[in-house]
């Protein structure tokens, strides 16, 4: 029965990798994929009750990452539509081709510690649309957009689905990935920029300085309150892991407070300043988090809790524990493993990936923030970054500006893998 389960998840997660060519939707693959091998699961145990009981303890489980990313996601919503992120268009934009590289990774790598990777890929991509560069300039731009984003996403705790899973799960700290991660993730940003550099050495940017069109609701929005919602928004996410660290609180717990606050008391708030400058929008202002809640991307919060419900069964079944031995014996230590895994991130998703080393390690081995938890936080975060389709930064890319897979295999793979390789440098020095 082990192995027919291993197999049928296989199955489901082929048919998840290869939508594309089969025209079937991924996130119906992963909950429908969920609901057959928890029932195949529940027919091999003496009992239904047994087998209901475990399945209320790992809907428990995913329920409390679900949740916080609920929570994180329409508060980022509410950002973008009330114009917060337009001020980043006019603090990027420079004459040097060059200073504008290293100006739109570097807020792309703490923008996206601070919000999710793919929205941070979604603002930078909408202000680079502006600079009308030539096709590989522009591209290259892109692909540091998409490493930096991810490198950003892998030393904070809100920064990428998997660091919120380890933190969620009380694999890691805050404080203690910080401390722990930002060093390796700087230099697996830095190492690639700089071979970049040599492109945009001694050349200007594009002349056009027009703004960008006042109808694309991703950047902007009424009012001309654009630093105040930019700030508001910032501060009650950072709050998010203070508050969780200095209160013992389920994450999920604070960031629906804070989304609590900000509906309660900064949303309305606003709305009555808006008024008063502009009366005609003050109507719409009131409806903005409810919007906001209208508009997040729930196709990919349902794929997530299909994708966890899965692998908490998987280790139920014993099938992850499995994997680990044969992992051991042929990868030897758990460096190499994680390392094995960060790579195999460039071909599947890293959701799973990350869900599978949770149950395959044990904290009573590898306690908090012990180096592996921060280990397999950077590798799965930065390891999807050496190929377009690792990521969903990178599938973002190729959706919005037509970056071909080809081209970033070969202009691009090398770069991210030099520095992959290097930010595991920095955790085998630390050894």
């Amino acid at each position: 029965m082990l192995w027919l389960i291993a197999t049928f998840f296989l199955l489901i997660y082929m048919a998840i990798v290869l939508e594309e060519w089969l025209q079937w939707d991924r996130t119906l693959l992963a909950l429908g994929g969920a609901v057959l091998l928890w029932g195949l699961y529940a027919s091999t145990q003496p009992t239904l009750s047994e087998a209901l009981k475990t399945l209320v303890h790992s809907a428990e489980k995913t329920s409390q990452i679900v949740l916080f990313l609920l929570a994180v996601m329409i508060l980022v919503e509410w950002i973008r539509e009330n114009g917060g992120f337009v001020l980043l268009q006019k603090w990027l934009l420079h004459d040097s081709a060059l200073q504008e590289l290293w100006r739109i990774t570097w807020v792309t790598f703490f923008l996206s510690a601070v919000i999710d990777n793919m929205t941070s890929t979604l603002v930078m991509l909408a202000i680079i649309k502006a600079r009308h560069l030539e096709r590989d300039r522009q591209w290259t731009l892109v692909s540091m957009v998409v490493l930096a984003s991810n490198a950003g996403g892998a030393w904070s705790p809100i920064g990428d689905v998997t660091t919120t899973m380890l933190w969620i799960a009380g694999m890691v700290t805050p404080l203690g990935l910080i401390q722990g991660g930002f060093a390796a993730a700087v230099l697996n940003c830095l190492l690639p920029l700089l071979l970049c550099t040599r492109l945009f050495m001694g050349s200007r940017a594009s002349q056009m300085r027009s703004p960008l069109p006042t109808s694309d609701s991703s950047l902007t929005g009424p009012g001309g309150f654009e630093h105040l919602v930019l700030s508001m928004g910032l501060v009650l996410m950072l709050m998010i892991p203070v508050l969780a660290h200095l209160t013992n609180w389920p994450p999920a717990m604070v960031a629906v407070l804070c989304l609590l606050a900000l509906a309660c008391v900064v949303d309305p708030w606003l709305s009555k300043a808006k008024s008063r400058e502009t009366p005609k929008v003050a109507a719409k202002s009131h409806t903005r988090l409810i919007s906001a809640f209208f508009k997040i991307d729930w196709p990919s919060i349902v794929f997530i809790l299909g994708i966890l419900l899965c692998m908490d069964l998987l280790h139920e079944a014993g099938v992850l524990a499995h994997l680990s031995k044969f992992m051991h014996d042929y990868l030897g230590q758990e460096f190499n493993q994680i390392f094995a895994l960060g790579l195999l991130s460039a071909f599947l998703d890293n959701i799973p990936l990350v869900s599978a080393s949770m149950n395959m390690f044990s904290l009573s081995v590898y306690p908090l923030d012990h180096g592996l938890w921060l280990l397999l936080a950077y590798c799965a975060g930065t390891g999807g970054s050496l190929l377009i389709l690792g990521s969903a930064a990178g599938i973002v890319a190729m959706g919005q500006e037509g970056l071909k897979f080809a081209w970033y295999l070969r202009n691009f793979t090398f770069k991210a893998l030099v520095g992959y390789v290097g930010g595991t440098g920095v955790f085998w020095l630390m050894r």
